[in-house]
């Protein structure tokens, strides 16, 4: 049976845009159909967050060679130190004890999907933009998709479809994926940070009783905020002044990086946990947001669907035939479940540990974070874990 396409992506961002990279590198027909232009993403405020890309999506990407042009934008983080307010226990890894350039590195998301978009156009790839996904319907041998590109109704067939359209993912909707949801009654604040000190390296994750904090380096000398909270409490520090705002900040995460103002305006967003109880159908698979939206608290979303790409890719090119064959996205589900299984409760229980003032649970994270700076063997698994390495990595280089 002939197809349009062997590969339709629903969704051209960072993680849909590096599968079509990786796959371009194969002689499977691809397509990616996109909303917006990525001007437009880079003025809207998604655009403009912190992404904390691990060591491991960094050699990821520099297979796909989209790193070589971040290397000059990204901030790198060479030191992570994790500390409980108001308690004896800390943890700190280094790049140098993991013998690695960086630990990870933060960057601007407009500017990964920048640079992701330019190499899309230079490869043998079918851009659709705008273009949105209104329908599909799968049959034993292919997909049949409908779009609305510039206006219009166009319909194609493709071998696979891969939705990797986001947390409100229309693939999913319009699927029969079961969504777990698991609402954390709390809010993000976002903001940009100058601090006093001079040290541009670090990440801090500084755990309170209200919820975690956490700095990124960012360039110039600032540092990017991401500040937990319950949902109400949120509001109410959203409402305070500027100065308000910076005693509060300030005494909740101490003089790790001296004194802080703030630069430019606060946003806030709410936060919940999201996934698919199993992220393939007939011919239908979901990757990235589509399939798992995680708090933020340890910055592994991103990193996560990079390694679901990158797997999809690497098990659609050692196939010789059908992609969309269920044996084909049963071998890619298999070898995603426990990383993303292990990722998604490992965020959702740091957050349920490190949120209370319960006394036995501040024994228990306090004599952990002292355990993980104490013993090599744990510290280690930890660092690697945090850089993105505690599963396998797929090979992009067929």
């Amino acid at each position: 049976m002939s197809h349009d396409y062997d590969v339709i992506i629903i969704g051209g961002g960072m993680v849909g845009g590096s599968l079509a990279l990786a796959l371009s590198r194969s002689a499977l027909r691809v397509a990616i159909v996109e909303a917006k232009h990525v001007a437009e993403k880079k003025s809207d405020s998604a655009g403009k967050r912190a992404i904390a890309l691990s060591w491991g999506s960094r050699c990821l990407l520099e297979q796909l060679n989209v790193w070589q042009q971040l290397n000059d934008v990204a901030m790198p983080i060479r030191h992570i130190h994790v500390s409980d307010r108001g308690h004896f226990g800390k943890t700190r890894l280094s790049a140098k004890a993991q013998q690695v350039d960086a630990l990870g590195y933060v960057v601007e998301a407009s500017q990964i999907e920048m640079v992701v978009t330019d190499c899309i156009a230079s490869a043998d790839i079918d851009m659709l933009c705008p273009a949105m996904l209104t329908d599909y319907v799968t049959s034993q041998h292919g997909v049949d998709v409908t779009i609305e590109l510039n206006g219009k109704a166009k319909t194609l067939s493709c071998k696979v479809l891969v939705g990797s359209d986001g947390g409100l993912s229309k693939v999913r909707q319009l699927g029969s994926f079961e969504l777990k949801e698991y609402a954390y009654d709390q809010q993000a604040i976002t903001a940009l940070i100058k601090v006093e000190s001079d040290v541009q390296d670090v990440a801090y994750e500084r755990f309170t009783s209200e919820g975690p904090i956490a700095m990124l380096p960012h360039f110039d000398g600032l540092y990017s905020l991401v500040w937990t909270m319950p949902s109400a409490l949120a509001q109410t520090v959203m409402g305070l002044s500027e100065d308000e705002f910076l005693n509060r900040l300030q005494l909740r995460f101490g003089q790790w990086l001296g004194g802080l103002e703030l630069s430019g305006s606060r946003q806030t967003f709410p936060l919940s946990l999201s996934y698919v109880a199993d992220n393939i159908a007939e011919r239908v698979v979901l990757i990235g947001n589509a399939a798992h939206q995680l708090h933020p608290v340890a910055g592994q979303g991103f990193n996560l669907g990079l390694r679901d790409a990158a797997m999809l890719a690497d098990v659609f090119m050692s196939q010789q035939q059908d992609v969309g064959a269920n044996a084909v996205l049963d071998t890619y589900a298999q070898r995603r479940k426990t990383d993303q299984s292990l990722i998604t409760g490992f965020t959702d229980n740091i957050i349920k540990l490190f949120s209370t003032d319960n006394t036995l649970f501040s024994v228990v994270r306090n004599s952990g974070l002292l355990m993980l700076d104490k013993v090599p063997v744990l510290k280690n698994q930890f660092a690697r874990q945090s850089m993105g390495l505690g599963s396998r990595l797929a090979r992009l280089g067929h």
